[in-house]
């Protein structure tokens, strides 16, 4: 079996960067017959069947017009892949209960957003979840306790940030969180540059037009949410954003008229890309 030795730690997520992956990998050969551990190395003592195994290798790479050779780590994370939130600004979801599995939402992180939700409160009062992602490791959600709404950021449950606004009177009513973030983006990662990640910014929550909370978040969650909650209209993905405020499936017990969400990531001057570029050649020296 021949196998290729990492170039890099798993952690390791800012390396150098490989400009020709094709020949950067060094090649280790194991005889499976006899070693099936692959405890010992044999490709020094057969150069020939190395060659032979990577040539072979590379004729697959070729007919298929792919080369799954590499060696980064925070430029993939925004490598274009297909995705149902790929290239969307705009998340209109009309007040049905949704559950979706995660990276098919949108993606809050590292980037400016509003989430704007229309809602009727009956008489009596409302609670449950309007929109959600996460759970108690992670995520957010904006929801109603007893008439008050509340939106929470739980980052990865070291940290939650909470606005909440009066109780809401039976009726009609919008609430809005407007959240505008400071750093770059998940841009930089294209020149193997962190900076631009889970940055800070400030919420605002508002009802009917009017500002009610204003918060400052000093970081935010840098790279992905949990992949095992989902992403909800009307009831709760995961286990409680905040132990004590509800249980599950803790469903929205008035109505839902819709709900919709707007992404506005950063976008990078030709200053910023400069010195992006310039940090990322120090970062090779």
């Amino acid at each position: 079996m021949l196998s290729g030795v990492p170039i890099r730690a798993p952690w390791e997520l800012t390396v150098k960067s490989i400009e020709n992956p094709a020949i950067a990998y060094k090649y280790e050969l194991y005889d499976l017959s006899n070693d099936w551990t692959q405890y010992t190395d044999v490709a020094a003592e057969n150069p020939q069947r190395v060659k032979e195994m990577t040539d072979l290798m590379f004729g697959e790479f070729a007919k298929y017009q792919v080369l799954p050779l590499d060696a980064t780590a925070s430029p993939r994370f925004v490598y274009p892949r297909p995705n149902f939130a790929a290239g969307r600004t705009v998340f209109k979801y009309s007040g049905e209960k949704v559950r979706m599995p995660n990276l098919t939402q949108p993606s809050l992180l590292n980037t400016s957003y509003t989430i704007t939700a229309e809602i009727d409160v009956p008489q009596g009062g409302a609670e449950g979840m309007i929109v959600n992602e996460g759970g108690r490791f992670g995520g957010y959600g904006l929801y109603l306790l007893k008439s008050k709404p509340v939106f929470v950021w739980n980052l990865l449950d070291l940290k939650r940030i909470r606005w909440e606004a009066p109780a809401l009177s039976p009726g009609k009513h919008s609430l809005v969180f407007d959240f505008k973030y400071d750093g770059l983006g998940a841009q930089t990662l294209a020149y193997n540059v962190l900076s631009g990640v889970g940055r800070g910014g400030t919420g605002t929550l508002s009802v009917d037009g009017a500002v009610v909370a204003t918060q400052k978040m000093e970081r935010t969650i840098p790279l992905v949410q949990l992949l095992d909650d989902n992403f909800t209209i009307g009831d709760a993905g995961g286990p409680p954003l905040v132990e004590g405020d509800y249980q599950m499936p803790f469903p929205f017990t008035g109505t839902i008229n819709g709900v919709t969400i707007t992404v506005a990531p950063p976008v990078l001057t030709e200053q910023d890309k400069k010195e992006l570029e310039a940090a990322a050649r120090a970062s090779q020296d």
